[in-house]
C-alpha cells in the first residue's frame, strides 16, 4: 500500500495571503467607499468654487476690521436674538471674507469648524477630542461670512450642507450617530494598515527581479497583467498610502493613538490641554473681551498675525486664540494662545516652533490627513491615496476570480482524464 504524501508545510507568506485575500474581499465594498469619498473630499471645496457654491470673493480694500467689531456685525445680522457667538476668524488671505460662528444656547459646548477649514488643529471636533458628544457641532450653528473691511454680511451659511455633508459623513461615521460610527471608520483605516504591510510582504522580490517588480510590462495579460498592476500601484503608492490611512486612524482613535506616540517621544498631552482648559470665574470681575484677549496673546507671539479665537461659552471656559505666522500653509499646525479672561492671564502657548517630536507628530495629523499645510503636490498624493483603493480591489478581485476559474478547469480537465482512464481500464 503507497503511503499518503505528507500535507504540505504552511508558511507565513500563505497565511499573510490569507488575511490579504479575506480582509480584501470581506471589506471589499466599505473600503472602496472609503477611498472614494476620501478622494472627493481632499477637492470638495475647490469642486464648489467651481460650481459656484464655494465662499463668495470679497473687493473691499483696507484695514480688516477687529474680531469684536466683527462678532457684533454677525449678531446684528441675525434674526435669532439668542444665538451665541462662539467663534470668529479673519480671512486667511486677501479676498476671503471673514467668518463669525454663531450657536443655538445649549448647543455651544462642542467645538466649532469654520466651514473650509477642516484641516486646522483648532477645528476639532468633539468627537476628535476622544469623547462622543450629545449633538453634533454643526447642528442648528450659523456661520455668517463677513466683508473684513467694510462689515458687510456677504453670506449666511450653515456648518456644512448638500453633497459636502453628504460625502463627509459617509467618510467620517458612516451615518452612524455617536461614537460608533467614527471606531468603525478606525477599524477600517486598521484594516488598510493591515493590507498595505501584508502587501508589502507578498510583494517582496526574490533576487535578480527588483526591476520587473515595479513595471507594469507591455505584454502582460490576464492574471499576470492584474498582478503587475496591483503590485507596481501599491509600492508606488505605499508611503502616501500609510500615512493617510494611519492619520485617518488617529482621527478615529486620538487617544491611544497620541498615548503611543507620546510613549517613544515624550510631549505634553495637547488635546486635554486646548479644549479641556478651565478656568476659575472671579466674583465681580467681567471676563476679558475678544479683543483685549487677542492683544494679550499677541504679546506672546508678536511676529504672528490674528486667525481665529474660539470664545469662553461656559464660565469655567479658557478662551483660545490662534496666530499663524507668515508663509504658513492652510491646515498646518497654527499657534495657540490659552486665555483665562478673569485674571487676564495666559495659561499656555502651543507653539508649532516649540513642540517636541511626539507634539508636533500629534499636530500634523488632521493637516497630513486631509492633504491640507504642505502644498499642492501633498494634497494630489492624499487624492491619489483614494484613487488607488479601487485599482487595489479590482485587480485583487479579478486575480482571485482568474485563479478560481483556473482551478476548476483544472480539477474538471483532471476529472475528465480519470474518467477516460477509468473507462479504458474498464473496457480492458
Amino acid at each position: 500500500m503507497a503511503a499518503s504524501p505528507k500535507p504540505q508545510r504552511r508558511t507565513v507568506r500563505y497565511w499573510l495571503l490569507q488575511l490579504h485575500l479575506w480582509i480584501g474581499l470581506t471589506l471589499l465594498l466599505p473600503l472602496v467607499m472609503m477611498g472614494v469619498t476620501g478622494a472627493v473630499l481632499v477637492y470638495a471645496h475647490d469642486i464648489e468654487h467651481l460650481l459656484g457654491q464655494g465662499e463668495p470673493d470679497v473687493r473691499t480694500v483696507g484695514e480688516w476690521r477687529s474680531p469684536a467689531e466683527l462678532i457684533e456685525a454677525a449678531k446684528a445680522a441675525t434674526t435669532d436674538p439668542g444665538r451665541i457667538p462662539i467663534a470668529v476668524r479673519w480671512p486667511t488671505e486677501l479676498g476671503e471674507p471673514a467668518a463669525v460662528r454663531l450657536s443655538r444656547p445649549g448647543m455651544a459646548n462642542e467645538r466649532p469648524q469654520f466651514r473650509g477649514q477642516q484641516g486646522s488643529g483648532q477645528q476639532q471636533d468633539g468627537q476628535a477630542q476622544g469623547r462622543v458628544p450629545t449633538q453634533s457641532p454643526f447642528a442648528g450653528s450659523l456661520q455668517i461670512l463677513i466683508d473684513p473691511v467694510s462689515l458687510q454680511i456677504v453670506e449666511t451659511q450653515q456648518a456644512m450642507t448638500g453633497w459636502v455633508r453628504f460625502f463627509h459623513d459617509l467618510h467620517g461615521h458612516l451615518f452612524i450617530p455617536g461614537g460608533l460610527g467614527r471606531e468603525l471608520v478606525g477599524w477600517l483605516g486598521v484594516a488598510l494598515l493591515v493590507l498595505g504591510c501584508s502587501g508589502l510582504y507578498l510583494w517582496w522580490p526574490r533576487p535578480g527581479q527588483w526591476k520587473a517588480a515595479f513595471v507594469v510590462r507591455r505584454k502582460a495579460k490576464g492574471l499576470r497583467l492584474n498582478r503587475e498592476l496591483h503590485g507596481a500601484v501599491g509600492i508606488w503608492s505605499l508611503a502616501i498610502f500609510m500615512l493617510v490611512n494611519f492619520t485617518g486612524v488617529y482621527l478615529a482613535f486620538p487617544q491611544q493613538i497620541s498615548a503611543a506616540v507620546n510613549s517613544v517621544w515624550p510631549g505634553r498631552d495637547m488635546r486635554a490641554a486646548m479644549f479641556q482648559a478651565r478656568v476659575e470665574p472671579m466674583r465681580g470681575t467681567p471676563p476679558m473681551g475678544v479683543d483685549e484677549a487677542v492683544e494679550l496673546a499677541k504679546t506672546r507671539v508678536p511676529d504672528a498675525r490674528f486667525l481665529n479665537a474660539f470664545l469662553s461659552i461656559r464660565p469655567d471656559q479658557a478662551m483660545r486664540i490662534g496666530f499663524v505666522r507668515p508663509g504658513h500653509e492652510t491646515g498646518a499646525p497654527v499657534i495657540t494662545v490659552i486665555i483665562d479672561p478673569y485674571r487676564k492671564a495666559v495659561i499656555d502657548v502651543f507653539d508649532p516652533r516649540t513642540m517636541t517630536t511626539g507634539e508636533t507628530i500629534v499636530a500634523w495629523q488632521r493637516g497630513l490627513h486631509y492633504g491640507l499645510g504642505l502644498g499642492g503636490i501633498y494634497k494630489f498624493l492624499v487624492f491619489v491615496s483614494g484613487v488607488i483603493i479601487p485599482v487595489f480591489a479590482v485587480t485583487g478581485f479579478l486575480m482571485w476570480w482568474i485563479k478560481r476559474r483556473n482551478r476548476r478547469v483544472g480539477e474538471k480537465a483532471k476529472q475528465a482524464i480519470l474518467a477516460a482512464a477509468a473507462a479504458a481500464k474498464a473496457a480492458d
